[in-house]
């Protein structure tokens, strides 16, 4: 159990002997349920163990098990562009023992599957955004253009023709760039792939002229030199590629493409005094020093918010997508 004046093992701990302090430490007791005392908190990876969000998601947990003083496991229940994992915590009791680590499928997929087994925007409330990492526009080294400008340049020159890649039909990158060719006023050839390695080596190896990705995606690359940046898909300079411009730095507009990375949700009806607490709790441990170092090593940006905060950004991130799932074509499947 967690709360003000509980600690390990359901004992309430007074603080003072005034009528006051007694009523806010039971209250707090009553916020998180009389009988959570001790019992598990899972933290529901829908992807394979050993990805990058795998590692964000235990790196909470494992701070949650010491300041809530309960055991806190992660789970991974991959498969399905996310929905097996989204589907088991969506027929979970609201009873605040389960969190689900959404990504950006989470508000994909409805726009790319024709019957999903839940409805995100009813069966789940937000808790907190973890980290953000924006996409980037990365070309092989040995592409002739020096700048965004240039790429522009060509594929206005050759409507349709100049190829991009993706893991993926209706994945983040694939969506990513079709949105952003619309803001740039042209047309680009997709070439789909089946994973992130083939992508990157024909990226670097100039069969492709550019792709949308992450900074962690093309890390090897980038340390190879086999791959340039020319711009971010973010509002602001990446701390991580701080000579790199950002798109709209460059003269074609605000640009927000993929600018998260992970963030945590619950069942619909889980009390709002639990979801604030793990807001609190897990924004406090992600902004510690020790953890921030290692979700540098990620390039990602921790940020924190409360579940209004978040749901707001959610929501935006729903009318993004389905427009970005319209212009690329796409059929629920």
């Amino acid at each position: 159990m967690y709360g003000l004046g509980v600690v390990a093992g359901g004992a309430i701990r007074v603080f003072g002997t005034a009528a006051g302090g007694i009523a806010l430490a039971l209250a707090a007791a009553v916020a998180w349920g009389q009988t959570d005392s001790g019992k598990t908190i899972r933290l529901v990876v829908p992807y394979p163990a050993g990805g990058s969000s795998d590692v964000q998601a235990r790196l909470v947990a494992h701070g949650l098990a010491e300041r809530l003083g309960q055991p806190v496991i992660v789970e991974n229940k991959p498969g399905a562009s996310s929905i097996i994992g989204t589907e088991f915590v969506a027929k979970q009791p609201a009873d605040g023992l389960t969190m689900l680590l959404a990504a950006p499928p989470f508000v994909i997929t409805p726009y790319t599957e024709q019957k999903l087994p839940y409805d995100v925007k009813t069966e789940f409330a937000p808790v907190t955004l973890l980290a953000r990492a924006p996409m980037v526009v990365a070309v092989g080294a040995s592409y002739s253009g020096k700048s965004l400008a240039d790429l522009v340049a060509k594929a206005k020159a050759e409507p349709g023709r100049v190829p991009y890649g993706s893991v993926g039909s209706g994945g983040l990158g694939h969506l990513s760039t079709e949105l952003l060719a619309r803001r740039l006023g042209i047309s680009l050839l997709h070439v789909p792939y089946k994973g992130s390695a083939p992508a990157l080596t024909d990226l670097a190896g100039g069969r492709i002229a550019l792709m949308l990705t992450t900074q962690l995606d093309l890390a090897a690359q980038l340390g190879a030199g086999s791959v340039r940046v020319l711009a971010t898909g973010a509002p602001q300079r990446s701390k991580f590629l701080p000579d790199v411009p950002t798109i709209a730095e460059l003269g074609f507009g605000q640009v927000d493409l993929g600018y998260w990375f992970s963030g945590i949700v619950m069942r619909a009806g889980t009390r709002p005094e639990a979801l604030n607490r793990l807001s609190r709790e897990m924004a406090g441990i992600i902004k510690r020093p020790e953890v921030r170092a290692k979700l540098d090593v990620q390039s990602v940006d921790v940020v924190g918010s409360t579940p209004a905060e978040y749901g707001a950004f959610l929501n935006a991130e729903h009318a993004r997508w389905a427009e970005a799932v319209a212009i690329a074509g796409l059929k629920p499947r």
